[in-house]
């Protein structure tokens, strides 16, 4: 188990290290492929918050058009 636990740590390690090297070397293309995805997925998961926080999610409201005038159109 603790072999395990050893491989498992030097693998974040490698990878954390790898990520941060792609970021400070090639910043546009780890946008492109994790920065903007990550933030996009961000931003989706918490705009039900954001919004009824600013007060732009409203309840939608059945619009209803009626014409009095026109037989069969006034309710």
């Amino acid at each position: 188990m603790t072999d395990f636990l050893i491989h498992a740590g030097l693998i974040v390690v490698a990878a954390v290290v790898a990520l941060k090297v792609w970021r400070r070397l090639h910043t546009v293309s780890f946008w492109l492929v994790l920065g903007f995805p990550l933030k996009a997925l961000a931003v989706y998961g918490t705009w039900r918050a954001v919004s009824s926080g600013c007060g732009l999610a409203r309840r939608r409201r059945r619009w209803r058009w009626t014409l009095p005038g026109f037989p069969g159109m006034g309710r």
